[in-house]
């Protein structure tokens, strides 16, 4: 057990790192980043993952991976943390493709999702290859929909639409909500500089995969007219990927991501409603690292889990691919238990 911070100005945050072997369990699903929630139906949670490592041997070791698949997604059985995760991923144990893919040379990492109505809706940032240091770069964004959510993921129709032009702003990287007639949406610019928005779509157009007509707030008023990145209404600096959702104890909007690199630290914004103003964030926990190339990232809340402490992921990565391959004990989700406590 690692100890607590408390923080913040009205409420104290206590943290718990807890066991995260629920990910560890099967023989070919060797890790992977990411690790965003969705609630389906009857209870079930929908984690979706980006880069994943499959043993396609099925012995159970990372080392044998021939190769690194872009993108994976598992069903877990109910809404308790302990219910068993089962892996889905397209070609076959032993030549593994992604999950969600279209034809060409870009990819897809996974954003956040939602079920609405009786459809799946999947947010997807559009990635290539390039001779940049980190040799990739977001290029765009789609979505993915899910007409049969109930069924097995084997059997999925699944139907891809590409995001509008939207300035280098990746749609749906991040958090989704839902409210009565509309998905709102955060967006994140990308690469690097994380100027964080909040876009809406009309709820029915969006399941049915009509993405033109999408309305960012600007200036405290919802528009569609908009011709370039509207810097001056960027939220906050955020990450490719955090989490937000409301707190019915707290009566407000949480925002969970990491901060920095390399040895970052996970914090949280509040706000009273989604487009803010949102407070100065709380850094509550850096985990600690045991290698010099390894760096955290990828903070997620996941409040599909229903208790009193509010469940939240973090990854692990190594820079170099050969301590990343041999070291089993990173890049599967890391698991921490975080509970607000009022100020008496």
């Amino acid at each position: 057990m690692l100890p607590s911070l408390l923080l913040a100005q009205e409420e104290m945050v206590t943290v718990l790192e807890i066991d995260n072997s629920i990910f560890k369990k099967d023989n070919y699903w060797r890790g992977a980043d990411g690790a965003a929630t969705v609630e389906l139906s009857s209870g079930k949670i929908l984690w979706l993952f980006s880069d994943t490592f499959i043993d396609q041997d099925g012995k159970g070791k990372r080392s044998n991976s021939k190769t690194m698949i872009r993108n994976s997604i598992a069903v877990q059985d109910s809404n308790s943390l302990k219910s068993k995760l089962t892996y889905y991923f397209k070609g076959s144990k032993q030549k593994p493709d992604d999950f969600f893919k279209v034809c060409g040379k870009s990819w897809f990492w996974t954003g956040h999702g939602l079920l609405i109505k009786d459809k799946l809706v999947i947010f997807l940032i559009e990635e290539t290859s390039t001779n940049m240091e980190i040799g990739f770069e977001a290029i765009g964004w789609y979505i993915a929909i899910i007409e049969n959510p109930s069924d097995n993921p084997n059997n999925w129709i699944i139907n891809y639409f590409k995001g509008p032009e939207t300035f280098g702003v990746i749609v749906g990287s991040s958090a989704i909500i839902e409210g009565e007639n509309y998905i709102y949406v955060f967006g994140v610019k990308e690469p690097a500089t994380h100027e964080t928005y909040l876009l809406r779509f009309d709820k029915r157009e969006l399941i049915n995969g009509e993405l033109s007509n999408i309305e960012w707030r600007i200036n405290n008023v919802w528009t569609d007219k908009v011709y370039e990145e509207p810097k001056s209404s960027s939220l906050f600096i955020g990450q490719t990927e955090f989490s937000v959702h409301y707190d019915k104890e707290l009566k407000k909007f949480i925002q969970i991501q990491t901060y920095g690199f390399g040895e970052a630290s996970i914090g949280y914004r509040l706000a009273d409603q989604l487009y803010g103003p949102w407070s100065k964030p709380v850094l509550f926990y850096t985990p600690s690292l045991k290698d010099d190339k390894e760096f955290v990232y990828t903070a997620n809340a996941h409040p599909e889990y229903k208790s009193d402490e509010l469940i939240v992921t973090y990854n692990i990565n190594n820079g170099d691919f050969g301590r990343l391959l041999s070291n089993e004990k990173i890049y599967f989700p890391r698991i921490i238990k975080l509970k607000f406590v009022k100020d008496k």
